[in-house]
Parts: C-alpha cells; structure tokens; sequence
C-alpha cells in the first residue's frame, strides 16, 4: 500500500499486505531490512528526513518506528479504536502525527513516543494529516467534510476550511 524513497534516492520503503515492510537499496535492488512486528497489513509508510528511521502504520492498530540499520522496532505507538488512518513524521523528523479513528489528531515524541499535542475539533474521524514543510502547520482532512490547519506548536486550531460535500481524503501544503 506504500511505495516511498528516502529524500536521498538512495533507499526505497515498500509496504505489504503480508504485514511487513521492507527497505530496498535503489541502486542494487537488493533488500536490506525486512522489517517485522505488525500483525496484520500495513496501510502507510515513511522515511524521516535523515533516512535513518522509517515509520509503518498498520491495519493491527498501531504505528511503528524503526531503524532502518537495525531493523530494530524503536517505538510502538497505538492508535485509537485500532484504526490508523494516516501517520507521517515532522519535517525534522523530532515528531510523529497519527490520524485515528476519532476526531482528533495525536502529535508524538519520535524519540520517547510521548503524546506532546492533541489536535481535537472535527466532528468526525480525521481521515489524512500532514505537515508544512517548515513543520510549523499541520492540515487535516476529516470524514465531516472539513479540513483545518493547526499549530504544530501549541495545537491550536489555525483555520477551518469548510465546504466539500464528502470527505476529505487529501491534504497538502507548499511551501509560500
């Protein structure tokens, strides 16, 4: 369900319904890390910026960290109601936004695995998050039909961008 490169090129993460993950060199083709832990099949993954960790989100409930030279699982975040919908690392990579079944946003240490933010205010469950490119902003996209943007900084909720008839299942921010 993911296909995604390190911001190097170097390294290609792929996702399975066999519940694994598994690291690639993109010049070799040849597969470093089998990373193993989730129990059932993985909807998403990501590299940090540095490339150093990777993190799965999985249909078993829960978003894992890894180090992509150990293969070692570093953190095991749960979501709520076992629903992962969308999990991405911060820009700089310190933090870890997982979209669950409710209506809030959790916004994790990547070191600790400590909850530092809840982002809470759509009406329904949040379907896709991201972050700005300088990590300051965090947008949301909800089964209500909304769209907000917050701050990564202290969870307040910057703007609502209200006016689809469904849901919203993409968000993005560019850079000014």
């Amino acid at each position: 369900r993911s296909v995604v490169f390190s911001q190097d090129g170097k390294w290609v993460l792929t996702t399975s319904m066999d519940a694994t993950a598994r690291v690639w060199s993109a010049t070799t083709g040849e597969c470093s890390q089998a990373l193993r832990g989730h129990t059932k099949a993985l909807s998403g993954a990501h590299f940090s910026s540095d490339g150093f960790r990777v993190l799965t989100a999985s249909f078993d409930g829960t978003v894992r960290v890894w180090d992509t030279l150990s293969g070692e699982c570093l953190l095991l975040l749960p979501a709520e109601n076992n629903v992962v919908n969308a999990a991405t690392f911060s820009p700089d990579g310190t933090s870890v936004l997982v979209a669950s079944a409710s209506e809030s946003l959790r916004l994790f240490c990547a070191d600790t695995g400590e909850c530092r933010l809840t982002l809470s205010g759509h009406e329904d469950w949040v379907r896709v998050a991201s972050f700005s490119p300088d990590g300051m902003l965090v947008a949301s996209g909800s089964y209500d039909g909304a769209a907000r943007i917050w701050s990564a900084v202290d969870g307040h909720c910057v703007q609502m961008l209200d006016g689809h008839a469904g849901a919203v299942i993409a968000t993005a921010i560019a850079e000014a």
